[in-house]
């Protein structure tokens, strides 16, 4: 059976198995979930469809902190730091920000897909090792090179 959004019901099983891993990992601290109608006003006001799986991931932990003190913080639609469509940091169009690694690298995903990828911000380049099919798989990975 297909859940709403397009995602499978197994699929929605993996977001909530990620949320429980991460708040397990010290360090972590996860802000309780947006609503739908919260994530579609952003969108609505902002002209975006957000990719599935980072719309998921949204209904779960509307941002947060992942591994601090040195790790990831994530951006939300309620919680702050909020997602900023013109967010001076984004290198493109097509892109949204939706997080800071500790090198002050950007976490984005794409408004036209459902890419999930680094951006280095100093030297100015997507780099393709790390480019993620989703923004599940940038959670996964994540999570397997911190906790380890």
């Amino acid at each position: 059976m297909v859940a709403e959004e397009g995602f499978t019901d197994g699929e929605r099983t993996q977001v909530r198995q990620i949320a429980a891993d991460l708040a397990q990992v010290d360090g972590t601290q996860l802000n309780p979930g947006a609503t739908d109608a919260e994530i579609s006003e952003f969108e609505r006001s902002n002209g975006v469809v957000l990719p599935v799986s980072f719309r998921s991931w949204l209904e779960i932990s509307d941002g947060g902190r992942l591994f601090f003190p040195e790790g990831i913080e994530l951006y939300g639609v309620v919680h702050p730091p909020l997602l900023e469509l013109d967010d001076p940091y984004t290198p493109e169009d097509g892109w949204l920000v939706v997080g800071m690694m500790p090198d002050t690298d950007l976490v984005l995903v794409s408004l036209t897909g459902e890419a999930t990828v680094v951006y280095n911000r100093e030297g100015g380049t997507f780099d393709d090792a790390v480019r993620y099919g989703d923004f599940l798989a940038f959670l996964e990975d994540a999570l397997r090179q911190w906790s380890d």
